[in-house]
């Protein structure tokens, strides 16, 4: 027998047991073998009633606290209305099983896209245990679960973009002094040119923002209560201080990161412009903001659109790439930002 198969068949084997545990409950009610298949593959799991008796023959001659009623006769059919059944009659409630299916799936999912947001200290414990919801989900691959993973994918709409590189080391004293609530202080460099200077200050850190390939840390500089973003890889050295971090009561991670994360002023502006069908269309199912307004077609086939939105560079550049198909009506000084933009634009390709 392989050392897969091998390892296949204990973690069913525990899971078994734990699933008697768990369903006999605190009134050690008699579990039979139909309830925990079906316990198990609801779970998941693909398992056979005939593996089963077997794994539960065996549990009996290593746990003492597991116990059979063997009240049944040769056919299997239940004596005096109660059927063949196992229960627990522990008082511990103590896992005895390794990591279930559905845990190594979420972990598996969780190091898959969230990894980036957990802090280092974390992922480094967490090493092992994603280690080890791969080797769960490698045993039970029969499952269709395990194959979840491979069917389920997220793309940023945008251009992909490679993250530009950042120094493990300072990501990690970044990431120690925003969950101590310490003072940093850091060499920072406003952009990669070679001829940017680079500048000193003393950082309050609030929180990390992930905007695409590129992690900003939102903090409070020197003695200033003004919230700016630093980019990570753009931080050439850093140290942690001894000194606690001042604290921002009117400070909101979220509330920050839906007005700052796409750059830009942050004021809400009464947006209006005249879009094609195809555009209107695609905008009636993502909507803009929750008070968008989008009129019926006119002789030309356009219609106008009105909604509240952030006055950002990210909505410069949504315009901006939809091209052809809007035209920006108001306010006028948008309307007049992205006109220049596009002639400057048509100037390039006229030389």
């Amino acid at each position: 027998m392989s050392d897969q198969k091998s390892q296949a068949i204990v973690q069913r084997r525990l899971l078994a047991l734990e699933s008697i545990r768990r369903l006999s409950g605190r009134s050690e009610r008699w579990v039979t073998v139909a309830e925990i298949v079906q316990d198990l593959k609801e779970q998941g799991y693909a398992v056979e009633v005939h593996s089963i008796r077997r794994d539960l023959k065996s549990l009996l001659e290593t746990y003492q606290q597991l116990e059979c009623n063997d009240n049944s006769n040769h056919a299997g059919e239940p004596i005096n209305g109660l059927a063949h059944g196992y229960r627990w009659s522990g008082k511990d409630n103590q896992s005895i099983g390794g990591i279930t299916l559905a845990e190594a799936l979420s972990l598996v999912m969780v190091e898959r896209y969230l990894s980036q947001s957990l802090p280092v200290l974390l992922t480094r414990s967490l090493h092992d245990i994603f280690n080890k919801a791969h080797q769960t989900l490698e045993l039970h691959k029969k499952s269709q679960v395990t194959q979840w993973p491979e069917k389920f994918c997220v793309v940023q709409p945008a251009q992909p973009l490679i993250p530009p590189d950042l120094d493990h080391e300072i990501l990690v004293i970044v990431h120690e002094a925003l969950l101590n609530e310490k003072q940093l202080w850091v060499t920072y460099r406003a952009t990669n040119r070679p001829d940017a200077k680079e500048k000193e200050y003393r950082l309050h850190p609030l929180g990390l923002i992930q905007r695409g390939p590129i992690t900003y840390l939102a903090a409070m500089t020197n003695d200033y209560e003004d919230v700016y973003l630093y980019a990570l890889h753009r931080m050439q050295a850093a140290q942690i201080l001894e000194q606690d971090c001042r604290n921002n009561i009117e400070f909101k991670l979220t509330d920050f990161a839906a007005k700052q994360g796409h750059f830009g002023s942050a004021t809400t502006i009464n947006f209006k412009a005249r879009i094609c069908d195809h555009l209107a269309v695609m905008l009636e199912e993502t909507r803009l903001s929750d008070n968008q307004f989008i009129s019926p077609a006119n002789d030309s086939g356009y219609r106008e659109i009105i909604a509240d939105v952030c006055n950002t560079w990210q909505l410069r550049w949504w315009i901006l790439g939809e091209c052809d198909r809007i035209k920006v009506l108001a306010p006028e000084e948008l309307r007049l930002e992205i006109a220049t933009s596009i002639s400057k634009c048509n100037q390039q390709y006229l030389k």
